[in-house]
Order: C-alpha cells, then structure tokens, then sequence
C-alpha cells in the first residue's frame, strides 16, 4: 500500500469533509419547502375550518370525492366516478379502490358514508357547508357504490364534495389527529408555531417529489420577507408587489386568484343602511389608483362579487363613473358631513392594509375621516364575519369552484352574509339557478344577480389582486387554482 504523508493526508480529509459538507448543503435543499402562513390554520379537524388559509394548506392533507382542477373543473378522486339522476336529486359515487389512509388503514364504503354523515350533520354536528342540509340521505348500495339523496336539485353540488374524506376509527380524534388521503400527511402540529408536513409514501395517485414542507405561523409580512431575504425560507406566497425589484435572485410566478376585495358595509348599521350613501361612497373612489397604490398596478378592477376569473358568469357591466363632487353632494344633502366612520382591517395580509390606507386618503378629499382599526384575523373571523359586529371592513372573498358559492354569500338566508344585504329578487335569481340543470338559465341568473349587487352597492367591490409568489431559483411546478390552493405536491426542484 502506497505510503501518504501527513501534510497530504491532512489535505485530503479536508478536501473530503468539503465535498462531504457541500452534498449535505445540497441534500437538505433538495429535501424541503420551507415557507410561512401568516395566521395559523383554523384547526386540524377539516369539518371545522373557515379560512381560506387553512383551506389552501389542508387540501395537501385531505380530499374529497372530486378535487379541484387548475381551470375550476370537477376531477374525480377518492370516487374514481360518479353519476347524477335525471332529476338532479340523487349522485352516486364509485369508490376508488386502492385508497390508504395516512394512519395505514384502506379506506372503504363504510368511511365514506361516516364521513358524509359528519359533514351534512347528520350525526348531530352543525352542518360544514349550508348546502349539506339539502342531504335527505346517504345510502350504501354495495361495497364500491354510496349514493346521496338531496330534497331538491342541486347544480352546485358535486362542487362541494371535495369536503375531506376521513376513516370513521378517528371518529372522536378529529381535532387531535389529521388523517386524510392527501400526498402529504401531518408530521407535527404547534398550534400558533408550525405546521410540518412529510410525504405520503402510499399515496394512491401521482406521488410528491419533495418529502417535506415547514410553514411557519408568522404574522408580520416584513418579517417573513427577511426570512426569504436570509435563505430561512424558500417560498413565500403574498409578496409585496412594491418589492419585486429586490427578488431577482428568486423566481416569481403571479396570477389572478379569483378574490374579490372589497370595502364591507354592515347594512344594519347606520349610516350605511342607506344605499345612496353607499352609493356616495363608492363614487368617491379611483379603483384604478388604488390597485396601483396597493398592488403596484398587480391586479383586476372588479364591479361585483365576482372575478373575471370565472369568465363565462361573469358580469361585464360597470358601475356609474367616479364622480367625487357629485359624492359630497349627495352626503351633504343627507347632512352626513363632516362624516365619520370606523374601519376595521384584518391583519392577515399587507393587501388590506394597504388598500384601507389607499381608500382612506380617497375619502378625505370628499370629508369622510375614516378610522382604521386593525385587528387580529381570529378576532375578525368573531366580530365582523360571525358577529356582525362592525360598521365598514375590509374583507377579501376568496375564490370558489362554482358561481353558487360566491354569489350566495349576499343571499337573505345564509349563515354568513357578514354585510346583512337583503334583496328578494337577488334571492330568487341565485335559488332558480342552483336548482336548474341548464347552464343558460344558471348563466342568464347569475348575471342578473351580479347588475343586483351593483345595482344596490352591496358594497364596494374592488379588485381582484395578483396572487404573486417567490420561490428559490430552480423550484418548479407551481399551479394557480382558481381557489385557495398551494399544491406543494406539484412543485419539484429542477434536475
């Protein structure tokens, strides 16, 4: 054996450890997505979540009989297909065989029909979607095959059974453990802290590239921009649009993400029970400047509840023009100035913020002093999107597969019409269309429900901001849904 001396020997253990060191760098960024939520999701229990943060995060965990594809149509998943009666009033689901969940357990018929039961309220909870109290019953008709009979038609239906999928033996651990079908499973949980996903190894379908993904609970946007700066994180999702000159090292990928934002009225309340001062409002306001103002120019003015995202129900009509001389006017006459009011900002996104700070300054000029008052997001969820209790917010609602569901949210009887609007017609044009089977009659319907909420200022719709991400050079993959939904399953590093 050749002799080494120490000096070289010295060197070629340095030389190793180096190698070894840089493989070991290169190996822990290949193995992780690193990122931040600035609010923590709602709870590990998929029947009880509210926000559209926790839905874009759980939907890596659990799934439904269909999920969502990227253009907002139905894919069939945990029910490999499905059939609708004539009637509209009966689907029956085929039950995709081969389906384990996150605990090792297969997943069958008997699952399925526990879980249908949880979320319509059937075994004595509140009901996860409104819609659910349409379920007459859930029937077993052979080991592969359940079906669900509803009271009435429902053209928005199958929409709503992405709802998750759990096995029944975690029936009484649900906010403990989640356990779902999903490509990545729950690894660790610290409420308030860290939510750690791994892989799913089991996964039945197409299978996640990378193994693992950290979201840090991180409520301040200029923190976790730092923490991208400083290589802590690799993702990051709400990006300033001011700031995309100091992110040319990263990849930015931006879209439309089918939100609607706008300045809530409480209708109950004065004085915005009086639709010509919600009226006056609203002719006070330069959309264009203030999209430019708060998203740098990154995002879509909008004139009804609903984003040109969803095209083909889309209203095209627009409001009256921005007039602020013929705003003061109409307050003026109401004896409304000096007016002055409170408006309450979540602080779970810089967009609001800034766009509340965009409006305020808008409204000055015509005598309206508006006070902002930001506030915790939990404490917004209970206040103002519960309670009711508020004058004026900044809300944004976020996209959804189906028009039914961003358009019922002004409907009379829904639990959570947070702005209190009422409008008979408004109601019967969206109950017409979700029990119709023709897509003109649901397309006629749903427009004219639209001129409606213009019509009566529901409130002032805004726009629809550019969802605007920055990822570590070489990531790849990234997916816009027309819903809250970060597929982390469809990301890998470039090769």
């Amino acid at each position: 054996m050749k002799k080494i001396d120490g000096w070289k020997q010295l060197c070629l253990i340095s030389l190793l450890v180096l190698t070894f060191s840089a493989c070991g760098k290169e190996e822990t960024r290949l193995e992780e997505i690193k990122t931040v939520s600035t609010v923590d999701i709602d709870s590990l229990n998929p029947y009880q979540v509210v926000s559209s943060t926790s839905e874009q995060l759980l939907l890596n965990v659990f799934e439904g009989l269909i999920m969502p594809s990227s253009d907002g149509s139905v894919i069939p998943a945990l029910a490999e297909s499905y059939e609708i009666s004539e009637d509209g009033k009966t689907y029956i689901f085929t039950i995709r065989e081969g389906v384990t969940f996150h605990n090792g357990n297969p997943m069958d018929i008997h699952d399925v029909e526990f879980s249908l039961n949880k979320m319509s309220g059937k075994l004595g909870d509140t009901p996860t979607e409104g819609l659910f109290e349409n379920i007459e019953s859930i029937e077993v008709l052979d080991e592969k095959k359940i079906a669900i009979h509803l009271g009435k038609p429902d053209s928005s239906f199958i929409y709503y059974m992405k709802e998750a999928i759990v096995p029944d033996e975690n029936k009484d651990h649900l906010t403990e453990k989640a356990i779902g079908t999903g490509p990545y499973q729950v690894e660790e949980y610290q409420k308030e802290q860290k939510l750690i996903l791994a892989k799913n190894e089991n996964y039945w379908g197409e299978k996640a590239e990378i193994p693992r993904v950290s979201i840090l609970v991180s409520p301040n946007p200029e923190t976790n921009f730092l923490k991208l700066l400083s290589g802590e994180i690799n993702f990051l999702t709400e990006i300033d649009s001011k700031r995309l000159e100091e992110l040319k090292n990263y990849t930015i990928v931006s879209g439309p993400r089918n939100l609607c934002l706008i300045l809530a009225f409480n209708h109950k309340e004065k004085p915005f029970n009086d639709v010509e001062v919600r009226k006056a409002i609203d002719l006070a306001i330069d959309k264009e400047k203030v999209v430019q103002l708060a998203m740098n120019g990154h995002g879509t003015v909008i004139h009804t509840n609903m984003s040109p995202v969803m095209k083909k129900f889309f209203w095209e009509g627009k409001g009256a023009e921005r007039n602020p001389a013929l705003a003061k006017e109409i307050l003026q006459k109401k004896g409304l100035l000096p007016m002055e009011f409170i408006l309450k900002v979540p602080n779970s996104s810089k967009i609001y913020l800034d766009t509340a700070q965009a409006l305020r300054e808008q409204l000055k000029e015509i005598g309206v002093q508006v006070n902002l008052e930001t506030i915790e997001w939990a404490s917004w969820l209970s206040d103002v999107y519960t309670n009711r209790n508020y004058t004026a917010s900044m809300a944004g609602l976020s996209g959804k597969m189906e028009p039914d569901a961003i358009l019922r949210r002004y409907t009379s009887d829904y639990k959570k019409n947070f702005t209190n609007f009422h409008n008979e017609n408004y109601d019967k044009l969206i109950a017409e269309a979700k029990l119709s089977a023709d897509e003109q009659t649901q397309i006629k319907n749903y427009k004219e429900a639209e001129k409606i909420l213009q019509e009566e200022q529901a409130a002032v719709f805004i726009m629809d901001p550019d969802s605007i991400i920055a990822m570590e050079k070489g990531l790849e993959g990234f997916i816009f849904y027309p819903l809250p939904y970060l597929n982390f399953a469809k990301l890998h590093f470039k090769k």
